[in-house]
């Protein structure tokens, strides 16, 4: 796992960072046949992927959260997709995107990706999809507007880095995360590294409604372990300072209200350390 102070865009197969594989231009098969073009080979997934209820299934676990989250449509930000002209995986999943965002009536001119990664083919692939692709790093990455963040198979140290940049209850209660479960990684990681190393992750993992996506036969690899969660605005303890400025009526009608001392300690966190960058994996 990277350090916080030089961290590369890793991404997590499963318990071990590998490397996404580099694209080559005019690859031949065994048959002495050019390669598939991207933008055939896109279709071709996104005919698989349609051709039974799988889709549906996922978007259908988006329809409670969108109602809950967002009274306007949200943008999206899609990290570490990897290669979509050279890798499988990171195709179905480009698919898997532009397909949620049709069916839950969004713009693809509101989805915004990034990875260090992408060639000269994957920005042309991609902008045949109208997708924005960010030329800079931008991490990490704060969203002031309701978001759908779509990060397959990352660091951990990238999703803590995105929710330390946006911890605030106004930012959490608008962020819904397609992403490696992280429940699994609090039952994974002893508390006392999990708290020290990642504060955000082990203060929201336990309040986190989390929806993981179904198992997809035919790329079973690109979507293993990811789910769609959020935390419900009610859920959230109030920042401190939140409950002072409240009327009496108000606080009786916060569900659950924490303690002040409890709010504190959630909100609060350790002196921060250099943020991992978003950075290209060094070749092997």
């Amino acid at each position: 796992m990277a350090s916080s102070s030089s961290a590369s865009f890793a991404y997590d197969d499963g318990g071990g960072a590998f490397k996404p594989a580099r694209p080559r231009k005019n690859r031949k098969t065994k048959t002495g046949c050019s390669r598939i073009p991207p933008e055939v080979a896109l279709e071709r997934t996104r005919q698989e992927l349609k051709s039974g209820d799988w889709l549906r299934e996922c978007s259908d676990l988006l329809l409670e959260p969108s109602q809950l989250l967002w009274a306007n449509s949200p943008e999206v930000l899609c990290l570490g997709l990897g290669s979509p002209s050279s890798s499988r995986d990171a195709r179905a999943q480009l698919v898997f995107l532009l397909e949620i965002c049709d069916r839950i009536s969004l713009d693809p001119s509101k989805v915004s990706v990034y990875d260090p990664v992408f060639s000269e083919e994957d920005e042309q692939l991609l902008e045949s999809v109208s997708i924005r692709r960010l030329t800079e790093n931008r991490a990490p990455y704060p969203l002031p507007n309701p978001t759908i963040v779509f990060m397959p198979h990352c660091d951990l140290h990238l999703y803590e880095n995105l929710i330390h940049e946006n911890w605030t209850t106004d930012r959490m209660s608008r962020l819904l995360l397609i992403a490696n479960r992280l429940s699994e990684y609090v039952d994974s990681i002893p508390s006392q590294k999990l708290a020290a190393d990642f504060p955000c992750i082990s203060r929201l993992a336990p309040l986190l409604q989390s929806r993981p996506l179904p198992h997809c036969a035919s790329h079973t690899t690109a979507f293993t372990n990811l789910a769609i969660q959020y935390v419900r605005p009610q859920d959230l303890p109030p920042e401190p300072g939140q409950v002072e400025n409240k009327t009496t009526d108000d606080i009786s009608s916060i569900a659950t209200a924490s303690s002040s001392s409890h709010s504190l300690a959630f909100w609060s966190l350790p002196g921060t350390s250099s943020r991992a960058e978003i950075m290209p994996v060094a070749s092997a």
